[in-house]
C-alpha cells in the first residue's frame, strides 16, 4: 500500500475510519504471509502431539473388555469414509489445478489406510502374537501404507514435490506414533485377551494421524512457491 493510497484512505473514510481499514489490510497481510502459516502449523501440530497422547491416556476410562466387534466396527473406518466421500470431494486450495491434485493425493492416502487397516484387523493375526511381534506388526502396517499411497500417488502423476512435501509433514506424526505404539506395546496396562485393547488404542492413535493429515494439507499446498507452474493434472493447469 502505497502513501498516496493511505492517504486517499483518509480523506475518503477520515482518521477513525482509515485506521481502521489499514488495520484490516495489515491483519490480511499477515495471515496471508508464510510466517502466519508456519506459525499455525506449529501450534497445530503441538495440538495433534498432545491429542495422541491424550488418546493414549483416556483409555484408562475404557475397560478391558474390548471385542472384536470393537475393533473391526472401530471409529476409524467411518471416519475414513465420512473424510473420502464428504469432506475431502468439498476441500478447496488455492488454484483449481491444486485443488484436483490435493483431493486425488488425500483420497488415495486414506484409500490406502483403509485397506491396509482393515486386512490387518480382518486377518487377527495379531490376536496370537507377543508383544514384540505386534510392535513388528503394526510398523509394518505404517511403513507398507507409506509406500502404497507414495507409489500411488506417483503412477496417477501427482508430482514428486508434493508427494515429499506431504511426507515431511507427516514424518513427525509417524515418528510420535511409532513411539506410542512401543509404548501401548511395552505397557502391562494394555494387556487383554487376544491384544484387543492394544489395537483398539493404537487405533485411536491412527485416527488422529490422519485427521492431521487432512487438517495441515493446506498449509503444504500454501508452502509450495513456483515449482507447480504450468503443470497438468485432470484437465486442470497451474497458472
Amino acid at each position: 500500500m502505497s502513501i498516496k493510497e493511505i492517504s486517499e484512505i483518509f480523506e475518503k473514510y477520515g482518521y477513525k475510519g482509515g485506521i481502521f481499514i489499514i488495520i484490516i489490510f495489515l491483519l490480511i497481510l499477515l495471515v496471508k504471509s508464510k510466517w502466519f502459516s508456519d506459525f499455525f502449523s506449529k501450534i497445530s501440530d503441538k495440538f495433534v502431539e498432545r491429542l495422541m497422547r491424550n488418546k493414549v491416556k483416556d483409555i484408562s476410562v475404557v475397560s478391558k473388555s474390548i471385542t472384536d466387534s470393537d475393533i473391526t466396527n472401530h471409529d476409524i473406518f467411518n471416519y475414513i469414509d465420512f473424510w473420502m466421500y464428504s469432506k475431502v470431494p468439498t476441500l478447496q486450495f488455492s488454484t483449481d489445478y491444486r485443488t484436483a491434485v490435493f483431493r486425488k493425493y488425500l483420497t488415495i492416502y486414506l484409500k490406502s489406510y483403509k485397506k491396509n487397516i482393515s486386512d490387518f484387523v480382518l486377518t487377527k493375526d495379531y490376536q496370537n502374537m507377543d508383544d514384540a511381534k505386534v510392535w513388528k506388526a503394526l510398523l509394518n502396517l505404517i511403513n507398507k501404507t507409506v509406500f502404497d499411497y507414495e507409489r500411488e500417488c506417483l503412477e496417477v502423476g501427482i508430482p514428486k514435490i508434493i508427494i515429499d512435501k506431504m511426507k515431511v509433514k507427516n514424518n513427525d506424526n509417524i515418528t510420535l506414533t511409532f513411539d506410542l505404539i512401543e509404548g501401548v506395546c511395552g505397557s502391562q496396562f494394555y494387556d487383554s485377551d487376544k491384544n484387543l485393547l492394544k489395537v483398539y488404542s493404537i487405533l485411536n492413535i491412527l485416527l488422529s494421524v490422519l485427521e492431521n493429515t487432512i487438517s495441515n494439507s493446506e498449509s503444504v499446498c500454501n508452502s509450495i512457491n513456483g515449482q507447480l507452474k504450468g503443470l497438468n493434472f485432470e484437465g486442470r493447469t497451474e497458472p
